[in-house]
């Protein structure tokens, strides 16, 4: 298989992504208010979000072999990182559906929804911590490194946040002016990572075990590393194109889809190539 753990590859891409795009949506239903129009639409469009994490973690669940293993995962909260990435997903998970369904139906007043936010969204970032500790592994040189912070981070930051972008133009809940602050963002993101891709596979190329090398280990991906980037740059460019295509909004909201498609491809192709680059500093 050339992706190894491919449930852990849609498990940890589209949580990611639902968190970095939850947090551009209801940073926008915040600056709303409750008297916009449009504002009932973008708060429907976060099911969405939630589909994400249903389908992520539906799909974890097949790496554990039986979807009754998760319970026994929660046996050691606060002493096993997988443990704490379940428990902290599950929290996110759950208070996000609240807050939606209490947004959905009008149940309660502007000013809790806008707190209930602010701790969905500090649920997230906890949740994105415990998934990154997870994989700082002393044993696996790759995983355990200021990278692995990158790489998380990243797709929170580029396939998250052009979630969010195209949700925001889908509902018309935006504006030239944040379009064009939002695809600069995200471009400068997709620019950084680039560069920092290229300092990674550097440092990769340099581990040495007494029975593997990482550069062996980088030319058998290698190939799937200049796609996924060619990619990471395909979808930049379409979504700064489709800020400048501000006034036109069906052309705005097809080619940032078209991005975000291309984008998360590409952030595919770089967990899948994540999990492959596992090995230890050991025969074992």
């Amino acid at each position: 298989m050339l992706y190894p753990e491919l449930p852990l590859v849609a498990f940890t891409v589209l949580a990611q992504t639902a968190v970095g795009g939850y947090i551009i949506t209801a940073g926008r239903l915040s600056q709303l208010g409750s008297a916009t129009k449009h504002r009932q639409p973008l708060v429907l469009s976060m099911i969405v979000l939630w589909a994400f994490m249903a389908i992520g973690f539906a799909a974890s669940t097949m790496h554990l072999g039986s979807p009754l293993r998760a319970f026994n995962a929660l046996n050691r909260v606060g002493h096993s990182g997988l443990s704490n990435e379940i428990l902290t997903g599950s929290i996110f998970f759950a208070v996000g559906g609240l807050y939606w369904l209490a947004d959905l139906l009008k149940i309660v007043t502007e000013s809790v929804l806008k707190i209930t936010r602010i701790i969905v969204a500090l649920a997230g970032i906890i949740f994105m911590a415990a998934m990154i500790k997870v994989y700082l592994i002393n044993t696996v040189p790759v995983w355990n490194s200021s990278f692995t912070y990158v790489e998380f981070i990243g797709t929170v930051l580029m396939s998250g946040v052009l979630l969010g972008y195209v949700l925001l133009n889908l509902t018309q809940t935006t504006t030239a002016t944040l379009n064009t602050k939002l695809a600069i963002f995200g471009v400068c993101m997709i620019a950084l990572h680039v560069v920092i891709t290229a300092w990674q596979l550097v440092d990769i190329a340099t581990i040495t075990t007494s029975i593997q090398t990482g550069a062996e280990h980088l030319a058998v991906y290698s190939g799937s590393i200049i796609t996924r980037l060619v990619l990471l740059v395909i979808a930049g460019g379409l979504w700064l194109f489709s800020a400048l295509k501000a006034h036109q909004v069906k052309a705005v909201t097809a080619i940032s889809l078209l991005a975000f498609i291309v984008m998360f491809i590409a952030e595919l192709i770089g967990r899948g190539v994540f999990y492959g680059l596992h090995f230890t500093v050991g025969i074992i």
